[in-house]
């Protein structure tokens, strides 16, 4: 009695101070000797942690903070303490147990019995028992074998799966792992850890974990749903920058691109089949042969002058991404470099302070210990000269890391498996830091294939790694964006057309074709292999391709805008076919097609010699955009035609989908004074209003959203029985905004009008065979808003 009455005395319902913010948190110290607390993060975010009484938790090295204020109240009744939100979530706490009860809106919730342990093995446990009925969680990071992550095992530690296929078990655990789960009942919960560990998805969900410290967690509520969850944790997790421009173009790259000669050549044949091309990647040729991993210096007897050769890639229009390992072997002509870092310390050491080695595919030698501040300055000094120089993006390969011997101890005090997870953030954020130090008018792209939560934050543009070209290969690709996407990498893509070939069957003329299909509407468009990686490789297909190629650039207005919207608002650009529904969880079974944005609906084949396939369709109706005359009610499922040459797709009834319709060899010439916009009127539609808001800048300035230099286009469309009305405006400013724009809406499925006017001058066409009428303003001053009737027969 005494020991409970000593734990009641120690409880506390106090508020604390960040950087301002008044925080409310309520804490015991229990019975059996643990420290609890359970802070109002946000209003709709809970932290808890729970730690023995003489540890200090240390400061997170995956989640911002801080984070500012929650509008909460503290109350006690008896044994218990509750935090209440202003957004009604609220936290009660047991000052005798630690047990603490989350509830949320919505109706969800979670129960924590307050108890910490170790299982067999020694690991940390912690078990949590949401309080709804759900059987769906997305997230986890990477993961391809299943959208739903419910009732599994999942490992929480970095593996690359070389030639991976699906329904390869080893999917289950890919290349950037997480903690985190979200509900389509629009709650998440989040481990703040990094060590190996697993987490086990059933009830209660129940964590393990290698770390040497205590383990907090968050619990965060969506008051609005599933569609703004994502937009919830990434205010824990951070948000990515704006995309340089160009990454939204096409990219090119193989294994590998040996001289200046043959890159040169490559860069050419693309430009002259007509293909309009922005990147190109140097896989590990550029310093020489494979044995010469780590010496991050270019190879004179292949490349020659090679800044003669990046200023000329630069004046096509051409940005140079090279790639880096976290190795340097002493094999080959990396020793130099091997010598200097092993004298001083920067590799991975061995128990006794020495080198531990690795031995990979082509070599042996150290491993850069990214967590040694000397080894970071070393590195980022190296990145910079080779940026001066002209190389544009970076490319962290092997990073899980791929080899990461046990007995491994880094500079920051962990070990081998407590700090495996964390490396590729740490390695990003070298780059990241370089970038926005030295180059703070430049925005980088750094394709980087391992970490964990956080990572989006250092401007990642992750891919899913050495992929079978095979369609087992292009079948999981959907699920890896999507689960990738809702735990905050909204760039996550994939090596288009498949990396690992079959020797005996290198090419695939229709494996290609879809795969180009699926990626012409993903993140990032970059083709990859070991052979035959550049479409003019399928001469019988190119009225396919060069179209596909074509049209990524003919979508940037509508792209760029998803890029804005996960920069401020957290939402990935591929999403759940249900994110928007009342029941997103109807739709956890559908993992092979997705939306593009809200209105976009991309449905890929994605079995060899299918020439159809069955679609979910969402409540509401939906137009083929194929076809636009043919209008579906949707909550439904339908079979579509879908010959080679078409990539299924549907638009929602009422969708504007601006577009840039001109010709370009690359994305300096994209145009924001010409836009085309399509639009889809449906008889009856509901709601009869709908909009769309483009977003522009000057496309290069990292800072345009922290400026205020920016504009947005707002368009909007009303559907009624007598007229259509159409409307555009622009708010905001930057450097270089248009001051005169032409705008073209393109009306689909609508019969000929009676008649058109708007507030400018305008000119019209009417096609009776498609059923599309054309109204183009050519020369609208934006400074007054621009109105367009289209009154019906």
């Amino acid at each position: 009695m005494k020991t409970l009455l000593s734990a009641l005395a120690m409880c506390a319902m106090v508020q604390y101070a960040i950087a301002g913010a008044t925080v409310p948190i309520i804490e015991t110290q229990t019975a059996s000797n643990r420290h609890v607390s359970v802070t109002a993060v946000t209003d709709n975010i809970i932290k808890v942690t729970n730690t023995s009484a003489n540890e200090q938790p240390k400061p997170s090295q995956l989640i911002l903070t801080p984070l500012g204020s929650a509008d909460a109240d503290v109350t006690e009744n008896n044994a218990f303490k509750t935090v209440t939100t202003a957004a009604g979530l609220s936290a009660r706490l047991d000052s005798r147990t630690g047990a603490v009860t989350i509830s949320g809106t919505n109706g969800h919730g979670l129960y924590d019995d307050g108890h910490r342990g170790r299982d067999t093995q020694g690991n940390r446990t912690l078990n949590l028992l949401p309080l709804d009925n759900t059987e769906v969680f997305y997230g986890g990071g990477e993961r391809g074998y299943t959208l739903n992550l419910a009732n599994d095992t999942l490992v929480m530690y970095n593996r690359q799966n070389y030639g991976y296929t699906d329904g390869d078990p080893r999917i289950k655990q890919m290349n950037i792992t997480m903690p985190l789960l979200l509900s389509p009942n629009g709650y998440a919960i989040l481990v703040d850890d990094y060590s190996a560990a697993e987490l086990t998805t059933g009830k209660p969900l129940h964590y393990a974990s290698e770390s040497p410290d205590d383990i907090s967690y968050y619990f965060i509520s969506s008051p609005e749903g599933f569609a703004k969850l994502p937009g919830q944790v990434s205010t824990l997790t951070g948000r990515q920058a704006l995309p340089p421009f160009w990454s939204l173009g096409y990219i090119t790259s193989k294994y590998g691109y040996k001289t200046a000669a043959e890159t040169d050549s490559v860069v050419n044949a693309l430009k002259k089949a007509g293909y309009p091309l922005d990147g190109i990647v140097l896989d590990l040729y550029w310093y020489g042969k494979e044995a010469d991993m780590g010496r991050l210096d270019w190879e004179p007897s292949q490349w020659g002058d090679h800044r003669k050769l990046l200023a000329g890639l630069k004046k096509k229009g051409v940005n140079l991404t090279a790639i880096s390992q976290p190795y340097v072997l002493r094999n080959g002509k990396g020793i130099d470099n091997y010598r200097e870092m092993s004298a001083k310390g920067m590799f991975g050491k061995d128990s006794v302070g020495g080198v531990k080695n690795v031995e990979i595919w082509v070599g042996e030698g150290g491993m850069l210990d990214v967590s040694n501040p000397d080894t970071r300055i070393w590195l980022r000094e190296r990145y910079k000269r080779l940026t001066d120089e002209g190389v544009t993006g970076w490319w962290g390969d092997l990073g899980e890391p791929e080899k990461h011997p046990e007995g491994m101890y880094h500079a920051n005090g962990l070990t081998t498996r407590q700090y495996h997870n964390l490396y590729g953030n740490d390695w990003s954020r070298i780059i990241h830091d370089l970038f926005k130090e030295e180059y703070p008018g430049t925005r980088l792209m750094t394709l980087m294939r391992g970490g964990t939560i956080g990572l989006q934050r250092y401007s990642v543009f992750p891919w899913s790694t050495d992929v079978s070209r095979s369609w087992g290969g292009l079948q999981p690709q959907v699920r890896i964006m999507l689960n990738s996407g809702l735990s905050g990498l909204g760039y996550m893509s994939h090596d288009v057309g498949g990396f690992a070939i079959d020797k005996e069957n290198p090419i695939d003329p229709e494996l290609y074709v879809r795969w180009l299909q699926l990626g012409t509407f993903s993140p990032i468009l970059r083709t990859h292999s070991q052979e035959y990686a550049e479409p003019y490789h399928y001469p019988a297909q190119q009225h396919i391709i060069l179209p596909l190629i074509k049209a990524r650039y003919q979508w940037l207005p509508y792209n760029y805008t998803l890029a804005y919207e996960n920069t401020t608002q957290g939402t990935p650009l591929v999403r759940p076919v249900g994110m928007y529904e009342t029941e997103p969880a109807a739709f956890d079974g559908i993992d092979d097609q997705y939306l593009w944005g809200r209105d976009v609906m991309i449905a890929p084949v994605i079995r060899q010699g299918a020439r159809s396939r069955q679609v979910r369709l969402p409540s509401g109706a939906w137009v083929d955009y194929n076809n636009p005359s043919r209008i579906i009610q949707g909550d439904t499922t339908i079979t579509v035609e879908a010959p080679l040459e078409t990539l299924p797709m549907f638009v929602r009834a009422g969708a504007l989908i601006p577009k840039a319709m001109y010709r370009m060899e690359n994305t300096l010439q994209y145009n924001p004074a010409d836009y085309t916009v399509e639009y889809y009127p449906v008889p009856g539609q509901e709601p009869s209003a709908t909009s769309f808001t483009i977003f522009e800048d000057d496309r290069t300035s990292p800072s345009s959203l922290e400026k205020n230099e920016y504009a947005l286009v707002r368009l909007d469309a009303d559907n009624t029985p007598a007229t259509i009305n159409l409307s555009a405006s622009v708010s905001g400013t930057y450097p270089g905004i248009p001051l005169r724009r032409t705008i073209t809406f393109m009306l689909h499925n609508v019969a000929k009008p009676l008649n058109v006017t708007a507030t400018e001058k305008v000119k019209q066409h009417y096609d009776a065979a498609t059923r599309t009428l054309r109204v183009t303003v050519p020369r609208w001053n934006p400074s007054t808003p621009l109105s367009v009737t289209v009154t019906k027969q």
